[in-house]
């Protein structure tokens, strides 16, 4: 026996077979357990990482709270570098009340503990100098050292107890920003710290509950990360195999550890399971192998051929299961011994259904006819059927049947192939349709991807008169009509490009010349690897239906002598205006126009004089209206005009829709040429306002047509608004405008002067303030006149003599020693700063009555210098460089930011009076008020507080560090001779 039959025969013992088999299956279940573990081991890592990212952020998160907090004192300390220990503890006790996790705040000058909130408990600490406290001063030397927030800890305290000290560096405001290479020591002014209580901050973040879940240990004191010593949990947690992550920290970081409680489990139930099922199975696969082996020994002669012939048949089924076409096998008598696993995916059966089955059964009479042919008749049978899936697709098949038969010619089985051809059936399909389709009635042609005509069909050559060798080979644009731009091809490509389609009308030109419009659809042919291979075009000539739908839009819609919207298409027009109103809460409104004694012309002269008259006023109504209004002939000598999008306020929208019906009414009445008829015209305009009340076109129409009769009964060429109290109103407002005009020219106008005092009491100037002396209504507020003469542009000429009468002032004051110092300020109107010769204005006028300049101050608004800012800083500067001072008036109430404060050439803050009012009582308008000043102080600038009318808001804001006070508690707003009465007093 050689070498290897010996080894062969050792390996098939029984004995050796049975340890084999039990060491295979052990190996696989080894595997399989080995799996487990680590899915087991990943999980619990992702778990742990969960609940560790949690912790981090929590406790981040409540550091930074505490950080921020102190923020507020290490402000307040560096503008303030002298305050005292009062001030210090009223504002330690709102940051202490507002984080429960603080122990106590210290304020640091220099390197010695100066004060300390609360003090009880804490007497220790003050006077300490963190010199002589070797356990924290590094990290207090570190703090100087790099002008950074930082946080020691967890330590030992002075005063007992264990906590982290989060320490601010404060430096004087110019210290370091200062760029001029000094040592930034020199300003430095000490330092806020805060102990926050180490066990309260771990328990609010709810650490003591996560320990249950996870094992955690925190390393890095004094914010060192993985270099400082562990001061929380197990230090072997930093091990090998433990989940850490970073918690960042002002001047370092501390490091967290963390791993499931009770150490990584790397056995899990299942893998237990396996273990036991491991025993049991490769115990049993032993003895069944033993047994097996056994009996094959005896058996291994006899079953050889057998076992060769049976692999044979399993190389045949792997070989017929790995094919994609189904493969039947069957008797004689046609029932099926036989499938691979393709003829049940096509067929739609499962093998063992199929397996038993009769051929006839499944394919039906044609294949029952072939089985029964004589076997030497018998040819190759090709058939075509289909089914319909489970999802409802049909899908078609091929079967090919063939027989094999022995040496004595007879048949022993028959062999079947099935393949699936539902692409091949539907391309047939498609190209039936295409054939067909291709010579419909509209014209279609077939481009390559470079837009070269590859094919056309009989349409396209009667729309477009080109022959089909005339048009194959040729680019598209040969049949451009030149009517539409680049843009409009350039957004065809890129619809197609995107949805493989598109569609609309294009205008062409056909061989002849002329141009047509047609109905385009250009589709995209996509190739298997998804590229396009072809465009297919197909278009219709549409030039009848566009002349038939110019024509029926044209007489449905327009007014065939005037051909403005008639009524119908006015009602469309105005049922959109009223949506487009309440959607955007602006006013619309609708005029009535009425030719006065039309008829008396129509009956004179007759129709064609009239016809040319209403031509004519229709041209001129379309002329002083814009182009989104929608000016109509309602029949007759009856004009309808709606104005849309007016001013969100129903005062001034009406006003808008009266100037437009004075325009209208104005232009009816100048002359027309008839002919050889000059005729003096005239009209009656009612107006009906409409926002988002719900009222119906009917309605407003009716409002618009009582407005007009009633204008027509009041004389005829007037205007009417349908509600008496705009009627009065604007009555009103009509009455109060020409008031005003007349009152510059009249000498109406008065100043008033609110006197403005100093810390002292001492008088160091007043605010100028304009007043309307009328006539009949007696003294005008501001508030009353001041928006029409901005909206108006009387504004300018009064702002001009608002300034020129305070320079005389100032000039008469220059005389008077006791009154020679005082300055004036005056408000600034939006629309006079931004007049091109505001900064000459002012000039001239300086120069012209001899006034100080420094003596004036301009007051703006921040919405003044908020607009073109660039354009507002060259005027004050322009002015600034004579003298001229300037007052960020209300100063509070808007937008105002540091950037530009910081370039704007100011001189003066001005608190608004909503801040002052409740003094000191609102703790909220208390602190802006405060902060207000502190950023004057800042920035160098004075700050002035408006509306004083106590002593109480006196003694709040001379407290806060506010040196000038404007408002009643000092004096009203008075005329000259009494403000210089209370001067002299």
């Amino acid at each position: 026996m050689s070498g290897a039959r010996k080894i062969r025969s050792f390996f098939t013992t029984p004995l050796v077979g049975a340890v084999g088999s039990a060491a295979l299956v052990l190996l696989a279940l080894w595997v399989l357990d080995d799996n487990e573990r680590q899915l087991n081991a990943q999980k619990q890592r992702v778990e742990v990482i969960e609940k560790l990212s949690v912790l981090q952020a929590k406790l981040a998160g409540g550091l930074t709270s505490t950080i921020s907090a102190a923020r507020v004192l290490a402000v307040t300390f560096a503008t303030h570098p002298g305050i005292d220990k009062e001030e210090f503890i009223r504002l330690a006790a709102e940051v202490h009340a507002s984080n429960t996790s603080i122990r106590n705040i210290v304020l640091v000058r220099d390197t010695k503990v100066d004060y300390v909130f609360p003090l009880a408990g804490n007497e220790k600490i003050v006077g300490m100098d963190y010199r002589d406290m070797p356990a924290q001063w590094p990290v207090y030397q570190r703090m100087m050292r790099e002008m950074a927030i930082q946080v020691a800890g967890p330590l030992t305290l002075v005063q007992g107890g264990t906590g982290l000290v989060v320490r601010i560096p404060v430096y004087r405001p110019d210290g370091p920003r200062q760029a001029d290479g000094k040592d930034k020591s020199a300003s430095f002014l000490g330092s806020i710290g805060m102990v926050v209580n180490y066990e309260s901050l771990l328990s609010d973040i709810g650490l003591p509950l996560m320990q249950r879940e996870i094992n955690i240990a925190i390393r890095g004191r004094d914010a060192k990360g993985r270099d400082g010593d562990v001061f929380f949990g197990d230090p072997a947690l930093f091990g090998e195999g433990a989940i850490t992550q970073q918690i960042p920290l002002p001047g370092g970081a501390w490091e967290v550890a963390a791993q499931p409680t009770g150490g990584w489990q790397v056995t899990s139930r299942v893998s237990k399971v396996i273990e036991v099922l491991g025993f049991i199975l490769s115990v049993v696969v032993a003895v069944l192998s033993y047994q097996w082996l056994q009996r094959n020994r005896l058996r291994e002669e006899n079953e050889k051929k057998l076992i060769e012939s049976e692999a044979l048949l399993r190389l045949r089924n792997d070989a017929l299961s790995a094919t994609s076409q189904g493969v039947i096998i069957a008797t004689p008598d046609g029932r099926i011994t036989y499938v691979n696993q393709a003829t049940s995916y096509l067929s739609g059966l499962s093998q063992q259904y199929l397996q038993g089955m009769k051929l006839g059964e499944l394919y039906g009479d044609r294949v029952r006819a072939f089985l029964k042919e004589d076997p030497e008749l018998q040819k190759t049978l090709q058939h075509e059927t289909c089914r319909e899936t489970a999802d409802g697709k049909v899908i078609w098949l091929e079967l090919t049947m063939s027989l094999v038969t022995d040496q004595q010619s007879k048949v022993r089985q028959y062999v079947g192939v099935l393949r699936e051809i539902t692409k091949k059936k539907l391309a047939e399909q498609e190209l039936k349709i295409a054939a067909m389709a291709f010579e419909t009635q509209e014209g279609i042609m077939i481009t390559d991807t470079h837009s070269t005509i590859l094919r056309v069909n009989r349409a396209f050559t009667e729309i477009t008169g080109y022959e089909a060798a005339e048009a194959i080979g040729k680019p598209v644009s040969i049949l451009r009509s030149g009517r539409h731009d680049v843009a409009f091809y350039k957004e065809m490509w890129q619809s197609i490009a995107k949805n493989r389609y598109w569609s609309g009308e294009v205008w062409n030109r056909r061989k002849s010349g002329e141009v047509y419009p047609e109905r385009l659809v250009i589709t995209a042919v996509v190739a298997d690897d998804g590229s396009i291979s072809n465009y297919v075009g197909s278009f219709t000539d549409i030039t009848e239906y566009k002349i038939s739908e110019d024509k029926i839009h044209q007489l449905a819609f327009f007014d065939p002598l005037t051909n403005l919207p008639n009524r119908r298409l006015l009602i469309d027009r105005l049922g959109r205006a009223l949506a487009s109103t309440a959607r955007h809460k602006r006013h619309g409104a609708i005029l009535m126009i009425d030719l006065d004694n039309f008829k008396t012309l129509n009956d004179t002269k007759g129709h064609n004089v009239g016809d040319q008259l209403l031509t004519e006023i229709g041209l001129r109504l379309k002329a002083c209206t814009r182009t989104e209004d929608t000016v109509s002939r309602t029949g007759g000598d009856e004009f309808v005009v709606v104005l849309e999008q007016l001013h969100p306020e129903l005062n001034q929208a009406a006003a808008q829709a009266e100037g437009v019906a004075e325009k209208i009414r104005q232009i009816l009445n100048q002359s027309f040429a008839l002919g050889s008829v000059d005729y003096e015209s005239s009209g009656s305009i009612g107006i009906s306002m409409f926002c988002d009340e719900p009222i119906g076109i009917d309605e407003l129409l009716r409002r618009a047509d009582m407005a007009m009769y009633q204008a027509k009964a009041l004389g005829k060429n007037g205007l009417r608004f349908f509600d008496p109290s705009m009627q009065a109103a604007l009555e009103s407002r009509t009455a109060l405008e020409s008031d005003l005009r007349q009152a510059i020219g009249a000498g109406q106008f008065v100043l008033h002067y609110q006197l403005q005092v100093s810390a002292l009491g001492d008088p160091i100037g007043a605010e100028v303030l304009l007043r309307w002396q009328h006539p009949r209504r007696g003294l005008v507020s501001p508030m009353d006149f001041i928006p029409m003469a901005e909206e108006t542009g009387l504004i300018l000429p009064i702002g001009l003599w608002v300034f020129e009468t305070a320079c005389l002032q100032i000039k008469k004051w220059s005389a008077i020693p006791a009154r020679a110092g005082l300055q004036l300020a005056v408000n600034v109107s939006a629309r006079q700063f931004r007049q091109a010769s505001f900064v000459d204005d002012i000039k001239n006028i300086l120069a012209r009555t001899g006034a100080n300049p420094v003596l004036l101050k301009l007051e703006l608004t921040e919405s003044v210098v908020l607009e073109e800012v660039d354009t507002v800083i060259e005027k004050m500067h322009a002015l600034k460089e004579i003298g001229v001072c300037f007052s960020l008036d209300d100063f509070g109430t808007g937008y105002s930011s540091l950037s530009y404060l910081q370039r704007l050439p100011l001189n003066q803050l001005k608190i608004d009076r909503s801040f002052v009012h409740n003094l000191p009582k609102d703790k909220s308008n208390a602190t802006i008020v405060r902060t207000i000043i502190n950023l004057g102080e800042s920035l160098g600038l004075n700050v002035i507080a408006e509306g004083v009318e106590t002593p109480e808001q006196r003694d709040f804001l001379l407290r806060s560090g506010c040196q000038a006070y404007q408002g009643y508690y000092f004096c009203k707003p008075i005329a000259i001779n009494e403000f210089e009465e209370l001067l002299d007093a």
